[in-house]
This record gives C-alpha cells, sequence and structure tokens, in this order.
C-alpha cells in the first residue's frame, strides 16, 4: 500500500504526463488548422484542382505517434471542422470528403502501425495518404451517384505514394525531437 506523500507524487506525475499530452495534442490541432489552411489557399494556384499535399497529415503522425490514437483522431476530425469553418466550407460536401478521407487514413495507419517495427513513420504515412485518396473517392462516388469519378483514382493513388513519403519524411524528424518531452 502507498502513502499519501507516495499517491500524491504518483498523482502528480500522472497529471503531468496528462497535461503534457492535451497541451502537445492542441499545438499539434493548431499546427494541423494552420497547415490545412496554407494548403487550401495553395488550391488556387494548383494546376490539379483535386491534389491535396497532405502536409497537415504530418501533425496526424506526430499525434499518433507520440500520444497515440484517440489525440491523432481528435487532431485530424478537428482539423476537418476548424479549416471548414474558416474557409466557409464546413457541412458542405467537401467535408464529407474530408471526414471521409481522415477517418479512412487513420484506421489505414493504425493497421500499419499494428504489424509492428516492419513499417516505419513514412510506411504509416503512404498507408494512410493512399486510403485517404481511396476514402475520398468512395465518398464522392456516393454524393454524386456517379462512379465516373473513379476514373481518377489510379492517378490519385499514385500521387498520394509520393506525397505519403514526402510527409512521413517531414514527420520523422519531428516525432523524433516531441518523441523525448512526452
Amino acid at each position: 500500500m502507498r502513502s499519501s506523500a507516495e499517491a500524491s507524487l504518483h498523482l502528480g506525475a500522472n497529471t503531468s504526463d496528462g497535461a503534457r499530452s492535451v497541451a502537445l495534442g492542441a499545438m499539434l490541432l493548431v499546427c494541423a488548422v494552420a497547415l490545412g489552411l496554407v494548403e487550401s489557399w495553395l488550391l488556387v494556384w494548383s494546376p490539379v484542382p483535386w491534389l491535396r499535399i497532405g502536409l497537415a497529415n504530418v501533425a496526424v503522425l506526430v499525434a499518433l505517434a507520440c500520444i497515440g490514437p484517440r489525440s491523432a483522431l481528435a487532431v485530424s476530425l478537428l482539423r476537418v471542422m476548424l479549416v471548414g469553418v474558416a474557409t466557409g466550407t464546413l457541412f458542405g460536401p467537401g467535408t464529407v470528403l474530408a471526414v471521409s478521407g481522415a477517418v479512412c487514413a487513420l484506421v489505414a495507419m493504425l493497421l500499419v502501425r499494428a504489424a509492428g517495427a516492419r513499417f516505419s513513420i513514412i510506411g504509416w504515412s503512404v498507408a494512410g495518404a493512399s486510403a485517404h485518396v481511396l476514402g475520398q473517392f468512395l465518398a464522392a462516388a456516393l454524393v454524386t451517384g456517379s462512379a465516373a469519378i473513379v476514373s481518377l483514382v489510379p492517378v490519385s493513388v499514385l500521387a498520394s505514394l509520393f506525397l505519403g513519403i514526402a510527409t512521413g519524411l517531414i514527420a520523422r524528424p519531428v516525432i523524433s525531437r516531441v518523441m523525448p518531452a512526452v
């Protein structure tokens, strides 16, 4: 049995760890929203209007690696909502596509993460990027009632492989710096 002093020290450690996780989650959410807004502004100059880089997913990868799946889900879905509010697209078809992509990406990253050390953060990112694209196209086909949009899937998945690698390469050094602080 612990003495009251030991119990309070133990409680303080948990509170501190919990506070760090919440603070890190909040910081990652802010980063994800900022990167999401930058990407939405970059779409104006994009030669391919449906292709996004996926920079906001760096924050989701960091959350998944450093503070766990629930925090990664919160960062991902709250980012979608806050960017939707900021851009005036919340509750539109774009939100349906964004949520579909975000959920599919996180599920894929969790599955690859569960496979163990065979996959690095870059593997998580590639799986997430590919699943994001597939989830969005499935949602788009359902929203539009047309399967014609599926013709863009091969090119989009190919692009997602390269963009997933890039996102993973950006996330890897961030995770290595953040992990010791958590």
